[in-house]
């Protein structure tokens, strides 16, 4: 079958299949560790949604994105802390009090503090509170690894087990599965920065 001929959700499929998708999808994650506000799962879950069976190489594409770019963040900490809080806190979205929660949630529970599940502070914030208190790089890559698995990973797998459980009807009907997965995603954020 042709690319024309394959409907939208199948060309999403194929591609989830590729390595562009995979750099993609790390390279969203890379930069949304820093400084971008829209999570990566939005578009993974995507990927994902319209092929299941990629789902360990979507969440592995977001954590080795997220580890870069965090390990970028603590390069830019190191030669210019105060610029680097500035960045994070202009971020839409990101506020004193996100950092705040971050740094109770490190100052609890080490490594662990960086577990999320659900919406809250974003990997920026516990990665420049991490550093602000003084925790090494090791300690940045295992908590950006925790960070992304526990919170973009049930993401992905309810999208995958979605994926499985509905196929027929998302390929037959890829405008209000779009439609509905814009509607979500939406929500998502209108909860999260209302």
């Amino acid at each position: 079958m042709t690319d024309a001929a394959r409907g939208p959700v199948d060309r999403l499929a194929a591609f989830a299949g590729r390595p562009a998708a995979s750099l993609l999808v790390a390279a969203w994650a890379a930069v949304e560790a820093i400084v971008l506000p829209i999570v990566p799962d939005v578009g993974a879950a995507a990927l994902v949604l319209a092929s299941p069976r990629h789902v360990a190489r979507m969440l592995a594409a977001v954590v080795i994105g997220a580890v870069f770019g965090s390990l970028l963040l603590a390069g830019l900490f190191a030669t210019a802390p105060g610029a680097a809080r500035d960045l994070i806190l202009a971020v839409p979205g990101v506020n004193g009090f996100l950092l705040e929660a971050a740094r109770t949630d490190l100052e609890r529970a080490g490594v662990l503090g960086f577990t999320q599940l659900g919406p809250g502070p974003p990997l920026k914030t516990y990665s420049l509170e991490w550093l602000a208190l003084g925790g090494n790089a090791p300690g940045l890559v295992a908590g950006a690894i925790v960070n992304r698995i526990s919170r973009i990973g049930p993401v992905l797998l309810a999208a995958a087990v979605l994926g499985w459980a509905f196929g027929g009807p998302i390929r037959r009907h890829p405008a209000a599965t779009a439609l509905a997965y814009a509607a979500f995603w939406v929500g998502v954020y209108a909860y999260t920065f209302g």
